[in-house]
């Protein structure tokens, strides 16, 4: 685009005469907007109108005459005094088209526009239309400001490259070229001047000829340059004025800063300090907008919020916003991920023609900006994005960068079934999982013989929360948003939205049996705890880059935000930045190995449960980013009682030094833990203090009173699936099908007719059921999507909990649960089915439990799926060391013996 500040200029934004669909149906529409957002049809791609009759003042003549649209989404053509004038295609990026010969200055002229959005013409898999179609509608329209410009001369591709090093800014320009645009007055004697700013202040400045052909390529020098960075985001202008005979004709500026991104071996080094980038995943989601156009106070807000959670990065994901979006990131200093608009796709000979046009226009808009440090150039692609296709992209995104880092498709593509290869400067992963799967996930990709680079995870860490319906609807003059509604065109395909719109429906079927306030609280408390225990794992490991939370801001989808739907804040920003900050103080435990049936096999110890009376072992993991500590410091420590009362304590001088960018051990406790007569949370804080460092952290610890297992037991337990809990049950009766069955309480792992006339003719049953069967049942993750709800039990009073899951819950993680509302089918004759543990899933809002209790004629039925044996993943396993899954399996079995599991 041609461009030059001095250019007279008339905006075209405000109202114009819109319609949608044909034939026309006349109406108004304000520009820049999309018109989802102004009341019209979701569901309808085009054709739309637009018609505006404009002036053209009469000043104009004997000038180039442009009209400049900053983004229009998708496709169509322009027209002025019924003259078609130019042709679009693309949401992203900004386009021009000359109207001189289609108008009269000093008369009106009539400019009309035919546009479709992604859909039915062009489809969406097809148009880089990103992911916010997925989120709740396509958007169509003149999205971004467009204006009228009067020019006789101006400049084209205008490219700042500043050296942080030298200090020295390159500076290349031209005038437009022969045929390309035929200027008015011509180009005769002149001047190129050019001068750098900081704020007000000129630092350099340079005045050189205007040379044949009109193109400028030069070095100016800046001394002592102040690098841009996330703490200091110092920003330079530098300005560029053409001169004809002493008369400045054209100017143009841009915004710079000096920054310096570089991999060395697995670190990421910013301006030569090692960086992690901790960054929160944006769809571009604004309801009220639709399109992703923010105003500066929006933009600016945000960051400041972000950032106050210890984020430095925002990741866009699959779309680009405004230009004012880069400025603000710029001038509030954040962090960027370009993400480029390519997703699921279709891939057709037009996109293969297209993509890379598209890719280097976005490109050249972001470029510029030193915030802008990661691209990728699609997500999760799989083999329908072949290697001729990625080459492509690459070459059209990376020929016109520097000094930034590019992956080619995030989530990597060996994941998805994309090709085994990759042009990507850092390894990205996108690991949705269970907590207990997440470390062996991480050594399942770790390959030591590929080259080392840092691992960026572009998406990781979802963890879903609850929205107050009731809430939303007051705020929305008592109905739901349009985005909970069947106006929301994602309903009709996608689950989890169809799903949300259901939600009041599903959850009175469901009778969670708490208000929605408290389902928010628990959903926030259990969604901290996972992120928590995510983040500190990932900081204990060498080579990270950085991570991509998912997400920035709840949606229709998904309430995995860490803000929720009134941009609130789920967590305190001081609870965040204990474990999402530079610097931060990890716990570990020691490693074991046992010998088990002629080998060695993994042995973990839980670091958050543990034997009353027992010592417990720490090891206390400094990763720091940004700072070294050099000096010497002072860890300070303390074991509390549920009411703060110190029971521990103690303090160690740190001498060593810790270098920034890898983990350290910086010390080590052993702590006596008390002797309790009740399962209680104690609380472990940490304090580091230092002249470098100041910081803080805390952990629950679970304690619990050590336990003398019931006799006299009978074990059915055909399979051996108890193994693991083998030297808690050794004297325990096996049974078989034959014999008596004189024991108090059965433990179970299967079902027989046996087993089920034992339990109807007075018996107690314990139920350990581990699959699909015998119960009815279902599969799903333990974390992910869904709040864990507690009902009043006697069970509850011995086996305390804090009315959600943390980690005390590590080593119990299941994804086996019980499908009750088909209990009673079967298994005939059940009554009373009480469930003491359930499991809401917070995108289909459906029930499920992971305990129950049940009569079953005579006798009483304890179901449970939980795995009190543990060693699934990285849980521990076996009664001593999976604490937490023994002392519930002796609570459970101690219920069933006494006068209450008789009733």
């Amino acid at each position: 685009m041609i461009e030059n500040q001095l250019a007279k200029t008339f905006s075209l934004d405000g109202a114009w005469d819109f319609a949608l669909g044909s034939p026309p149906q006349w109406g108004q529409i304000q520009v820049p907007g999309c018109w989802e957002a102004q009341g019209y049809s979701k569901l309808v791609d085009g054709p739309a109108f637009y018609r505006r009759r404009v002036l053209i003042p009469a000043g104009w003549a004997d000038e180039h005459i442009f009209i400049d649209f900053d983004a229009i989404s998708y496709a169509g053509v322009v027209r002025c005094n019924g003259v078609q004038v130019g042709d679009f295609r693309g949401l992203w990026t900004p386009f021009a088209c000359e109207v001189t010969s289609a108008v009269r200055p000093g008369e009106e002229a009539l400019i009309e526009l035919e546009v479709y959005k992604p859909g039915q013409r062009y489809p969406m898999r097809s148009s880089l239309a990103g992911f916010l179609p997925d989120v709740a509608t396509s958007f169509g329209g003149i999205w971004q400001p467009v204006r009228l410009r009067a020019l006789t001369y101006g400049l084209e591709d205008m490219l700042v490259e500043p050296d942080p090093v030298s200090g020295q800014v390159r500076v290349r320009c031209h005038t437009p070229k022969a045929g390309a645009w035929a200027l008015v007055g011509g180009l005769g004697a002149g001047d190129w001047q050019v001068s750098i700013y900081a704020g007000e202040l000129k630092v350099a400045s340079e005045c050189l000829p205007l040379e044949e052909g009109g193109a400028l390529d030069m070095n100016l020098a800046v001394p002592q340059p102040v690098w841009w960075s996330p703490d200091c985001p110092a920003m330079y202008e530098l300005r560029l004025w053409l001169t004809q005979s002493d008369q400045i004709v054209a100017q143009v500026s841009r915004r710079f800063g000096f920054r310096r991104l570089e991999v060395q071996g697995g670190l990421l080094r910013f301006n030569g300090q090692p960086v992690l980038l901790r960054g929160v995943l944006s769809w571009g989601w604004q309801p009220d907008h639709i399109a992703p156009a923010y105003s500066p106070e929006r933009v600016r807000a945000k960051i400041r919020r972000v950032k106050a959670l210890g984020f430095n990065l925002i990741k866009l994901c699959l779309f680009v916003p405004n230009q004012t979006y880069f400025d603000i990131a710029d001038e509030e200093g954040i962090f960027l991920w370009e993400e480029l608009p390519l997703w699921l796709p279709e891939v057709t000979p037009e996109l293969r023609a297209q993509a890379p046009l598209e890719y280097a226009a976005i490109t050249r808009q972001t470029r510029r900006h030193p915030s802008v440090v990661l691209y990728s150039l699609g997500c999760e692609l799989s083999q329908s994005v072949d290697a001729e296709l990625l080459a492509a992209l690459n070459g059209a995104v990376r020929g016109l960068l520097t000094d930034v880092l590019v992956c080619d498709n995030s989530g990597a593509g060996e994941s998805y079934g994309g090709p085994d290869f990759d042009f990507s400067d850092f390894t990205d992963y996108h690991p949705y999982y269970d907590l207990h799967y997440f470390e062996p996930l991480l050594d399942n990709w770790r390959r030591d013989w590929l080259k080392a680079r840092p691992w960026i995870f572009g998406e990781f860490s979802d963890s879903d929360g609850f929205r107050d319906l009731e809430e939303l609807a007051a705020a929305n003059g008592g109905r739901q948003p349009w985005w909970l509604s069947d106006d929301n065109p994602v309903t009709t395909w996608r689950p989890e939205a169809h799903a949300m719109v259901e939600a009041e429906e599903r959850l009175a079927a469901a009778c969670p049996s708490l208000p929605a306030v408290d389902l928010v609280h628990i959903a926030a408390a259990q969604s901290l705890v996972s992120r928590k225990y995510t983040l500190e794992a990932l900081r204990r490991r060498q080579g990270m880059g950085g991570y991509v939370v998912t997400g920035l801001r709840d949606t229709p989808l998904a309430t995995s935000g860490v803000f929720d739907d009134f941009d609130r804040a789920k967590w305190p920003a001081e609870s965040v930045l204990a474990f999402n900050d530079d610097a931060i103080l990890c716990l570990d435990s020691d490693r074991r190995r046992r010998w088990r049936n002629g080998g060695d096999r993994p042995d973990r110890l839980d670091v958050y449960n543990h034997w009353a009376g027992t010592q417990a072992h720490w090891h206390i993991i400094l990763s720091t980013f940004g700072v070294t500590l050099e000096q010497s410091a002072m860890l300070t420590w303390r074991l509390c009682s549920p009411a703060g009362e110190t029971l521990e304590n103690g303090q160690m001088a740190i001498e060593q030094r810790v270098a920034a960018g890898a983990p350290a051990e910086i010390g080590a406790i052993t702590c006596p833990l008390p002797q309790v007569y009740q399962a209680c949370e104690l609380r472990l804080e940490e304090v580091l203090s230092g002249i470098e460092l100041d910081l803080a952290n805390t952990w629950p610890v679970w304690v619990y009173p050590q336990v003398k297992w019931p006799a006299g037991l009978g074990i059915y337990d055909p399979s051996s699936a108890l193994d693991e809990l083998e030297e808690l049950l050794r004297p325990a009766l096996r049974l078989e099908q034959g014999g008596a069955w004189e024991a108090p309480l059965v433990v179970a792992t299967a079902w027989s007719e046996r087993l089920e006339g034992y339990l109807r003719q007075g018996g107690r049953v314990l139920l350990l059921q581990q699959g699909d069967g015998p119960l009815p049942a279902r599969r799903g993750s333990f974390w992910r999507e869904n709040l864990k709800l507690f009902t009043a039990h006697p069970l509850w009073q011995v086996f305390p909990q804090k009315g959600y899951t943390n980690l005390q819950f590590f080593g119990l993680a299941s994804d086996v649960m019980l499908d009750t509302g088909r209990l009673p089918q079967a298994l005939a004759g059940a009554t009373d089915i009480r469930p003491l543990m359930r499991r809401m899933d917070a995108r289909e809002f459906t029930m499920r439990d992971y305990l129950l209790e049940a009569k079953v004629g005579q006798g009483t039925l304890l179901a449970c799926t939980l795995k009190v044996q543990g060693g699934a993943g990285a849980q521990p396993s076996g009664w001593q060391h999976n604490v937490a899954g023994a002392y519930l399996l002796w609570a459970m079995m101690e219920y069933l013996l006494s006068s209450a599991g008789k009733k």
